[in-house]
């Protein structure tokens, strides 16, 4: 049993340290449920947030990866709406488009404020990446949507779709392999020499 003890100690140790490492508030999201727009599709997974807090500031990274799922000449996204409190500002824009800060209320109207992905120089088309930070903007925000523009269904050529959870928070993974570790630890232990 002694010589257990240390082994366990070090898988405990090690995965402590994975923990240290790992942002406790990063998360990512998967757009898809439809929110708005008579005749587009109810669920469509076309683009994937990640956030992470850090400090004070919120870090973005917005991956367009399924829009050509939609009808419509060239699908984009136009906006990303933010269900929290209008503060801070945009900085350390790279990528594909350009993020600006501006009104909106998003499709149902609770959204306060949205960050805009279009001006006359771009969009965020298929297979495009954005990042940015929102300086000020930690602990602000509870939900996000998506505006995909330049579809066609009938009368719809815009529509707003969710943000919901992806995955489990890194977190969760690390302490999943900690737990892995004690087992294999264990397991090795017992086997017969």
């Amino acid at each position: 049993m002694r010589s257990i003890l240390p082994r366990a100690l070090q898988a405990l140790a090690l995965s402590a340290g994975m923990l240290a490492v790992v942002p406790a508030s990063a998360e990512t999201y998967d757009f898809g449920g439809l929110m708005l727009g008579d005749g587009a599709p109810l669920t469509a997974s076309f683009a994937t947030l990640t956030t992470s807090v850090v400090g004070d500031d919120v870090l973005f990274t917005l991956n367009a990866y399924g829009l050509d799922q939609f009808s419509g000449d060239t699908p984009w996204i136009g906006a990303m709406s933010v269900d929290g409190l209008k503060t801070g500002a945009v900085a350390d824009v790279s990528g594909d488009a350009n993020v600006t800060m501006g009104k909106g209320n998003g499709p149902d109207g609770s959204f306060e404020f949205k960050f805009d992905f279009s001006d006359t120089s771009g969009k965020l088309v298929d297979n495009e990446v954005v990042s940015w930070t929102w300086a000020g903007g930690a602990g602000h925000f509870t939900d996000f949507a998506a505006h995909v523009k330049g579809i066609s269904y009938g009368e719809t050529n815009n529509a707003w779709y969710d943000a919901a959870l992806a995955v489990p928070e890194p977190n969760s993974y690390a302490l999943m392999l900690a737990g892995l570790g004690v087992i294999c630890v264990v397991a090795r232990r017992r086997r017969p020499r």
